[in-house]
């Protein structure tokens, strides 16, 4: 009896040691696997797709920091909508595209320090005399759907109380190509999409809003209790703004260095 408790008791033993064993961090995770999926969506100029190949300002420094981990970065096209579904699901490692920090967010992701400052504004066709919250009295609206804009619109009782109706697209540039069809007459979007899409067009198309809508901050978002995997991308992040490396990037698309270190 003696020799099967001391056997029962060396296996269960065995057992809790290899279980404690196969127990990885976020970050020793994604160091044995040997790669990383960085979930994107449509969203220009922090992420988009160029001749097949992502592009874009979060894109170009989410290379530097793999490459400096020494970790073969990937990349996924998803569904706005179901980002979270796919982050939990691990599909995707972490979400980084543009991603607003909020409360919300909070409590279903881990962020990475801020490291853009962001408005939302009013895109609309130029000459629209669309300039203020007042002049979407009777107007039809455009949001991305789940976006920082979807869910501020969502939430603004004037914006809700005065408009037609708003009308929701997977994309920032689906409801651009609606405002271009005349299905919406103005777009509630980031600045910065806006500003890039006023900077591309030649035809002067388009006019973005002096009143902001709400100001909002980008951040990574990781799955909800990666912190070590957060941490260390944060510090190497650190490490190459301090070497200079980052603003350059921020130059090429923004034409001034609008990465902060929060």
């Amino acid at each position: 009896m003696k020799k099967i408790f001391l056997f029962i008791t060396v296996l269960l033993s065995s057992i809790a040691l290899t279980a404690c064993g196969n127990t990885l961090t976020d970050l020793e995770y994604i160091e044995d696997k040997g790669t990383f999926i960085l979930g994107y969506t449509d969203f220009p100029p922090m992420g988009f797709l160029e001749d097949g190949v992502p592009a874009g300002f979060d894109i170009e420094i989410a290379r530097l920091v793999f490459e400096r981990m020494g970790v073969e970065l990937q990349f996924r096209y998803i569904d706005w909508d179901a980002k979270n579904v796919e982050l939990d699901s691990k599909r995707i490692d972490a979400i980084w595209n543009g991603l607003t920090i909020t409360d919300s967010r909070k409590q279903e992701m881990t962020f990475s320090k801020p490291y853009f400052d962001n408005n939302l504004i009013i895109i609309s066709k130029d000459g629209s005399e669309i300039d203020q919250i007042s002049d979407l009295e009777g107007k039809n609206i455009g949001v991305e759907l789940s976006s920082s804009a979807d869910i501020s619109v969502s939430g603004n009782e004037t914006i809700l109380d005065i408009s037609n109706e708003i009308k929701k697209y997977n994309t920032s540039s689906e409801a651009i190509l609606a405002l271009n069809a005349g299905l919406v007459d103005a777009v509630i979007v980031d600045e910065i999409y806006a500003r890039y899409v006023v900077m591309k067009d030649t035809s002067n198309t388009y006019q973005i809003s002096t009143e902001i809508i709400g100001s909002e901050q980008y951040g990574i978002g990781f799955r909800l209790g990666d912190e070590s995997l957060r941490d260390r991308v944060d510090a190497i992040l650190d490490e190459l703004y301090e070497e200079g490396l980052i603003q350059p990037i921020s130059i090429k698309y923004f034409g001034v260095n609008l990465f902060i270190r929060g």
